[in-house]
């Protein structure tokens, strides 16, 4: 029997999250047909953003996995710490983000990944998370071209590996938490040029020995990761 490698499960994880994002875009023309002084800078409303970066990723090798019943995991114990690992996955990194600002906060919806391109020595998150301008409070910035923001988020993990010596791609699964800090210059009204500081911590949960075969493993404890992916992006106000 197959079963769907982290590629599929992120694919269609990410579905609702791009019909929900079309949905902030058709409902966006509307909103931006509010009378908007010509030049100035669009700080409110629905916007898109989407961008590339680097990902460095640090985790736990070696990992202790709860026992399993009726099921032996034989790995050579030269091989284990590179077989049982969370720091995989570091390497180009993008993110595409739908967003509303309404006043100094913005909720997101967002998918995140870095890694290869296939997802086979990577990972993914589909999250949600909240942005918060602190710019946009004072009077005298309002219009300004700079803006600055924090952010925090939740939303699901999951990860896929190789190892050398062994075709079939190890992962993990489960909850992810983010947030970071970001800035941005206004190129034009409504079109900004964005740096944005991701920190991605998975709660990873459960371990894929074998996607084809459906060998999962619990860990003892949560394993210790830390994605840090610095990106270049462009955003877009509708």
């Amino acid at each position: 029997m197959q079963h769907a490698r982290p590629a599929s499960r992120l694919a269609l994880l990410a579905l609702p999250i791009l019909a929900l994002g079309a949905i902030v875009a058709e409902a966006a023309p509307a909103r931006a047909q509010e009378p908007v002084e010509s030049g100035a800078i669009v700080h409110k409303g629905g916007y898109i953003a989407f961008g590339f970066g680097y990902a460095a990723a640090s985790g736990d090798r070696g990992v202790p996995l709860k026992t399993k019943a009726g099921v032996t995991l034989s790995i050579p114990s030269n091989l284990y710490d590179e077989t049982v690992r969370t720091d995989f996955g570091s390497g180009m990194s993008f993110e595409l983000r739908f967003g509303w600002l309404i006043g100094p906060i913005a909720p997101e919806i967002a998918i995140f990944g870095h890694g290869g391109f296939d997802f086979e020595n990577g990972a993914g998150y589909p999250v949600f998370q909240l942005r918060f301008h602190p710019l946009l409070l004072v009077d005298s910035l309002a219009g300004s071209a700079f803006d600055a923001n924090v952010y925090a988020g939740v939303g699901y993990a999951i990860g896929g590996y190789h190892h050398e010596g062994d075709d079939d791609g190890k992962g993990w699964d489960g909850l992810a938490i983010t947030f970071g800090f970001g800035g941005s210059y206004a190129l034009s009204s409504r079109v900004h040029l964005a740096l944005d500081v991701k920190f991605a911590m998975p709660q990873y949960s459960k371990w894929i020995y074998d996607y084809d075969d459906d060998i999962e493993f619990e860990p003892a404890s949560t394993p210790s990761t830390l994605i840090v992916a610095p990106s270049l992006q462009l955003q877009c106000f509708f």
